[in-house]
């Protein structure tokens, strides 16, 4: 009896296995979350049942149009995903939560993580293996930042923040002359020290063809796209000088730009 016990927990932890590679080999399909989602249910515990709840509420809410996101069916499941966050997020997080400084669950598994870029740099990996991170946010920045761009942890990263961390322009050159970033699609580095030369990096870059948003509010610098409102509502836009002599160098760059439909209300 003993055996066959150990060996349907060994088939389950099996199973398990797979269903997370799925979901790591595949972060941006929602198929083998779902899958995960449903293996969760025929656990039979409460926290596994939680988890698949999780992760089809989170999905469902991620495919809510953004007209309807205030409604009351949409608070509702938003409340729910932080109660269930809320009592069972420690237990799903794992050794995660003893790596990081703060973490968020996107589409049910641990997305977007905050740490110091040391520990990002000494215990990436492992995080990389447990979780579908493409989101990041570095702290001090500084005490590791050539080893830092020069690492192929980059590849799994879609959003970075790097705000405030005391950046110059040399830092936005060893991350614009990485071959690891090519999957980048937004960056924040508002509040450093950056100034034109940092923006022609990222425009130059050969790596950064898919970059979609950058934020460079703070910065001695700032050549994105301003916008202008009115109680709320969208009602002008203009591009800087400087932003404008980008694009007659290099190109149009979709990052100078802020996607914006005339009279939304942005929040």
């Amino acid at each position: 009896m003993r055996g066959r016990v150990g060996s349907a927990a060994s088939s389950a932890m099996t199973d398990e296995a797979t269903l997370l590679k799925a979901v790591l080999d595949a972060p941006d399909d929602d198929a083998p979350r779902l899958a995960y989602a449903q293996w969760s249910d025929g656990q039979g515990d409460a926290v596994s049942i939680a988890r698949g709840e999780l992760i089809r509420a989170q999905i469902d809410l991620m495919h809510t149009a953004p007209e309807v996101i205030k409604t009351g069916r949409a608070f509702g499941l938003q409340h729910r995903i932080w109660e269930l966050i809320e009592r069972h997020g420690a237990s799903w997080a794992g050794a995660i939560a003893g790596s990081v400084d703060a973490y968020h669950f996107v589409r049910g598994f641990v997305g977007w993580i905050k740490l110091s870029a040391r520990r990002f740099l000494d215990h990436g990996d492992s995080i990389m293996a447990l979780a579908p991170v493409q989101h990041l946010d570095l702290t001090d920045v500084r005490d590791v930042d050539e080893a830092l761009f020069d690492s192929p942890l980059w590849s799994h990263i879609r959003s970075l923040s790097m705000d405030a961390c005391g950046l110059h322009d040399l830092h936005l050159q060893m991350l614009a002359a990485s071959p690891h970033v090519t999957n980048l699609r937004w960056l924040s580095v508002a509040d450093n020290h950056l100034t034109l030369a940092a923006a022609e990096a990222l425009a130059a870059s050969p790596f950064l063809r898919d970059l979609r948003y950058v934020e460079l509010r703070g910065n001695p610098t700032d050549p994105v796209e301003r916008l202008g409102y009115d109680s709320g509502i969208v009602v002008a836009s203009w591009m800087p000088p400087e932003g404008k002599s980008l694009e007659a160098r290099f190109g149009h760059q979709a990052w100078l730009h802020r996607e914006v439909i005339p009279g939304r209300f942005e929040v």
